[in-house]
């Protein structure tokens, strides 16, 4: 089965079309990190996640509120390190 990888699609041979989104940026705080929004889908249902990052390190979050806590936390364990 082969497999082409457009930006907003994946287009199989068989000529299936699958909807893949791409993240969205919704905060994008002015020292660092960014919080982009994910709608994934599972089974029948989509779920609305947040992806927080700061420097590479990135995790899902079910709400933005945890995804802005998780880049302060990342944010502050780096200052610590440098000191």
């Amino acid at each position: 089965m082969e497999m082409y990888l457009n930006m907003n699609y994946c287009l199989f041979s068989f000529k299936y079309k699958i909807n893949m989104t791409l993240p969205e940026l919704i905060y994008a705080p002015i020292d660092g990190g960014t919080i982009h929004r994910y709608e994934i889908s599972g089974g029948k249902r989509k779920f609305l996640r947040f992806i927080g990052c700061y420097l590479g390190q990135c995790n899902f979050h079910k709400n933005i509120d945890d995804a802005i806590d998780y880049i302060k936390n990342l944010k502050e364990s780096q200052k610590i390190q440098k000191t």
